[in-house]
């Protein structure tokens, strides 16, 4: 495979360079794409397979630092033709496959661009390892920018061009329908993979990776390019801000030809691999409770803070060990609903609340809050102890907050959940019975 695509692309390195101005709009709604997600020049940016640098160039003009990463010795050749012709400078020029970054150390880049390599693995766990490799060459925080083929283009594009090729191959072009492979007609020819949109979040999840918006970016103009190409000034201005603006809309992804997922590096999973070995290693009891919890049981949701569960003692233990990232320091507080020895600390921009010995109002009494269950996530090479998700889900509906129990329901265990409410297994979560 890897072979194939390196031929393909060394054969035609004009043609690369251009596809951008034949696809002005696809150009155009990424560039805007990166200039909104970006954090300011000169941060540092891998554009892994980017070919002859058309993304790394526009970025590098903007002041970023930016390694330009890619299979093809050829392109990138005409890359640095193409910098000189410009003018710019570019941090780095390197050869290989995205499947291995290991010239790069982790926690490397500000922001990794994947804006080819995902055309060209067929099979899942690459395509997943690509994604684990640019997420660990990302900074805690860090952006991933990942386009994919649409898995219906290919379709489009013989309706508008070649109606009658459908017929002629109905074989390769139901099997791009069945799996979304289309391998190369000749030896050197195209190898491409056509993704579902269903494909990219999951993709995202398995790489720890949180997705901040995903788009179909040809937007209303996929396959309808021809004239809209010819336009310039206000006109081209106004089609680009409309596909831009209508790009997040979820109906457009199967109708668009490219599609292009933002994800983040979430920095709470870094402090909190730095926060629970300390905890171990000093034997304080804890739990990572609420919506920390509910993500590191594989749930799809985003992550504001870290919750700690533990013992009033052990939340002065807390307090004396984090002494240095104190906002608020751990003292008895309550309010109407819950009590507990509360206190707050800010690592590298995550906020983490310790809550000891969490109480609840019941009625003119107050009632333990803490959770009743406890099971362990591996977070990378590091246990970390969680109430079971089936009794976060049920404190989710005692709260009202009845769209996240709706997302972590498909992933409970039923069985489990069934036992809590039989009231099998002992959980302060449920209401007292008295």
């Amino acid at each position: 495979m890897e072979v194939n695509v390196r031929r393909f692309y060394d054969a035609h390195p004009a043609y690369e360079w251009e596809r951008m101005d034949r696809h002005r709009t696809e150009f155009a709604v990424t560039l805007r794409t990166l200039t909104e997600h970006l954090p300011p020049a000169p941060a540092h940016v891998l554009d892994c397979g980017g070919g002859p640098g058309r993304y790394a160039l526009a970025l590098a003009q903007q002041g970023y630092a930016v390694t330009l990463f890619d299979l093809s010795p050829t392109l990138l050749a005409l890359a640095r033709e193409k910098a000189g012709e410009s003018g710019v400078t570019l941090a780095g020029y390197e050869e290989g496959t995205a499947l291995d970054l290991s010239r790069f150390p982790d926690a490397t880049f500000d922001a990794v661009l994947l804006m080819g390599p995902l055309y060209h693995f067929f099979e899942e766990s690459e395509r997943r390892a690509v994604l684990a490799e640019a997420a660990r060459v990302l900074k805690p925080g860090g952006l991933l920018f990942a386009a994919f083929i649409s898995r219906f283009a290919a379709h489009r594009d013989c309706a508008a061009r070649y109606p009658g090729k459908l017929l002629e191959d109905r074989e390769a072009y139901d099997q791009i329908l069945d799996t979304g492979r289309f391998p190369p007609e000749v030896e050197g020819g195209w190898t491409v993979y056509f993704a579902h949109p269903d494909e990219v979040h999951p993709l995202c999840r398995s790489a720890n990776l949180e997705v901040e918006t995903f788009l179909a970016v040809e937007g209303l103009v996929s396959g309808h390019e021809a004239l809209i190409n010819t336009t310039a000034g206000e006109t081209w201005a106004t089609w680009v801000e409309t596909n831009t603006r209508v790009a997040s809309e979820m109906t457009l992804t199967g109708a668009s030809d490219h599609l292009l997922v933002v994800a983040r590096k979430p920095r709470w999973r870094a402090v909190l691999h730095q926060v629970i070995p300390r905890l171990e290693a000093n034997g304080i009891p804890y739990r990572v409770v609420g919506g920390t919890s509910v993500a590191l049981h594989g749930v799809p949701v985003h992550v504001k803070d870290l919750d700690l569960e533990t013992t009033a003692a052990g939340a002065y233990q807390i307090a004396a060990l984090l002494g240095e990232y104190v906002e608020r320091p751990v003292t008895f507080s309550e309010s109407p609903v819950y009590r507990s020895h509360f206190g707050q600390f800010r690592i590298d921009g995550v906020l983490l609340e310790v809550m000891g010995d969490l109480e609840r109002r019941e009625g003119d009494g107050w009632a333990p809050s803490g959770t009743g269950t406890e099971t362990t996530v591996l977070l990378e090479d590091v246990s970390v102890r969680v109430p079971w998700l089936e009794e976060e889900t049920l404190a989710y509906i005692r709260r009202g907050r009845l769209d996240r129990a709706a997302l972590c329901l498909p992933h409970c265990d039923h069985a489990r959940l069934i036992a809590l409410l039989r009231g099998e297994v002992a959980t302060p979560v449920l209401p007292s019975r008295k």
